[in-house]
């Protein structure tokens, strides 16, 4: 996912997708302002290290397969982010 220089900084304007990849949640946050840096190994490390992530076998989210890439619903993705990440 990208965005153009319009949308950067106004998350008003910013799409919200149902579904990210790591790349494009990563992208997705810091558009959003929600953090300033993050790229997708930084996501799968939070992921594999976390226990509060929420996705995953035993989790309260599945990942989804589309195509040849990992998904993950875009809410659930956004709220443990805001709420419990820092």
């Amino acid at each position: 996912m990208s965005f153009t220089s319009a949308q950067q900084g106004d998350p008003e304007h910013i799409p919200i997708p149902p579904v990210v990849t790591f790349q494009g949640g990563a992208d997705l946050l810091m558009q959003l302002g929600i953090v300033d840096h993050i790229t997708h190994q930084g996501i799968r490390h939070i992921a594999s290290n976390h226990p509060d992530w929420p996705f995953g076998e035993g989790r309260a989210h599945a990942y989804w397969q589309i195509a040849n890439a990992t998904v993950m619903e875009t809410a659930p993705f956004l709220d443990f982010f805001r709420t419990t990440w820092r």
